[in-house]
């Protein structure tokens, strides 16, 4: 039957890092710190042993010594020059990495110099917090703010509307916003300011509306599922590389191959010559000035199967859409339909594996030998309830499309799959009675705790559902609700 349509096949058809970000910016803001001049009095090499007087009488001793060391110290202009050679490697190392703390911190603080002018940001001390949150912002994610906000800065000067209404605009802006704010409404507090984190580090991508993409492993129930594969890779591939809408692509089979057809292949042109026309008043025909007449005829492209967009939507519906889990062999999971499980039997540790709940990870490799089918699926910030070093665990995700083995990683890393694409109608259906269910959480959380309750009242939880639910108003060609 049809094989995958490979990432590369769609690629066909149409790392700044944070370090040298904050580098970057510190340079022109502050420049380069000024290191004071030294007058070397003496240099002197005994076997391995060196030694260095200043005109002032300070003595720098480096034992391990040789001769490139005594040559670098007669070329030193500076006392951080001369510090650095003299230094043994390790704690060399150590204050470098010290140096380069506090350079990053005074980049930082810069850095929430600037974005604290927009309307969306506040400050307090050393933290800042997004607007209607009263949780601190991880230092990781606010650098990315900066990282972000300057790069929409650059591009202000081709408008004359202020700095908040591009970034309103950009799409990386607001995922990151709405990132945040789910990870507000996650009762667990040590989850929600170490997500970010643990994201970054391993690769994850966060989508549009604040949700991030991750793999698991599953067991696939049916022999036959092409058919599953073939809708769900392309659907998914369709928006997040072509970045088209699906409900435009017909699927049809042909030659034992699904293939897809754009709405404007699915017709061709032909003329005809027109000698003689039906009268009504007489009721038949009748000889006429010959003319030609264009008509549309459809295309043969073997069975059709049905819009994309329409088959997509009803993959849980579909017999052959069916998985399970590899270790207990109980979860229903399908393309399309969430995949729960009760938060109270959810393990809270740091633990990658042997842990309960949901696992997750963004690597192919952490689930080698945890079933047969590798599928993509969103996961809401809200509802993670651990992280470890590469895999987490939540108590709800979606099954959004079967990946390839061979591409299960490489997708994830591939920045022409647009993952900001993808959660429209996950986003509708997570919004539906968010209030109540985000009270639900805390409440249960705050039960199980005799002290350090965590801090988020009410007020706050209904002003970060009343800042999600402006989501909706962004969202289009949606789907009000995923059964």
């Amino acid at each position: 039957m049809s094989k995958f349509m490979s990432l590369d096949w769609f690629k066909g058809k149409i790392e700044n890092s944070i370090d040298r970000v904050i580098a970057k910016k510190l340079d022109s803001v502050m420049g380069e710190e000024e290191s004071s001049s030294i007058d070397i009095q003496k240099i002197k090499l005994v076997n391995d042993q060196l030694t260095v007087v200043l005109s002032d009488g300070k003595m720098y001793t480096k034992t391990n010594a040789t001769e490139e060391d005594f040559e670098s110290v007669q070329s030193a202009k500076t006392a951080q020059q001369l510090e650095c050679i003299m230094m043994e490697q390790e704690v060399a190392d150590q204050k470098e990495k010290q140096r380069r703390d506090i350079e990053k911190a005074k980049a930082l603080q810069i850095g929430i110099d600037g974005i604290v002018e927009l309307d969306d940001f506040r400050r307090e001390g050393n933290s800042c917090y997004l607007v209607g949150t009263n949780r601190s912002m991880p230092s990781l994610l606010v650098e990315k703010f900066i990282e972000v906000v300057y790069r929409v800065k650059e591009f202000q000067h081709y408008g004359d509307r202020p700095l908040q209404w591009f970034c309103d605009q950009d799409e990386e802006y607001q995922s990151l916003k709405n990132f945040f704010m789910w990870c507000c409404l996650n009762p667990r507090a040590e989850v929600a300011n170490e997500l970010y984190r643990f994201l970054t580090e391993n690769s994850f991508r966060i989508t549009k509306q604040g949700f991030f993409v991750a793999l698991r492993n599953v067991v696939t129930l049916h022999g036959s599922p092409e058919l599953v594969h073939f809708i769900s890779n392309t659907y998914n591939k369709v928006k997040a590389v072509w970045g088209k809408k699906p409900k435009k692509y017909t699927v049809f089979l042909e030659n034992n191959e699904y293939k897809i057809v754009h709405e404007n292949g699915l017709y061709e042109t032909r003329t005809e010559l027109i000698e003689e026309e039906w009268d009504d008043y007489e009721e038949c025909y009748i000889e006429c000035e010959p003319y030609e007449r264009e008509y549309e005829v459809p295309i043969d492209y073997g069975e059709k199967i049905g819009n994309l967009k329409d088959l997509y939507i009803d993959l849980p519906n579909r017999h052959e859409n069916r998985f399970t889990d590899d270790w207990t062999k109980t979860f229903d999971i399908r393309v399309g339909k969430p995949v729960s499980m009760p938060k109270e039997d959810c393990n809270w540790s740091t633990q990658d594996c042997a842990a309960a709940g949901l696992h997750f990870t963004a690597d192919q490799i952490h689930y080698v030998g945890c079933g047969d089918q590798a599928v993509l699926v969103l996961i809401n910030p809200m509802k993670v309830v651990g992280i470890g070093e590469h895999k987490g665990r939540c108590y709800e995700y979606l099954p959004i499309m079967t990946v390839p083995s061979n591409e299960a990683t490489s997708i994830l890393h591939d920045l022409r799959f647009d993952t900001l694409q993808l959660d429209e109608q996950y986003a509708v259906r997570e919004l539906d009675k968010l209030e109540e269910k985000a009270k639900d959480g805390f409440t249960a959380e705050v039960s199980k705790h005799e002290f350090n309750i965590p801090h988020m009242t009410y007020t706050e939880i209904e002003d970060i559902v009343a800042n999600l639910s402006k989501m909706k108003e962004t969202i289009s060609d949606r789907v009000t609700a995923i059964e």
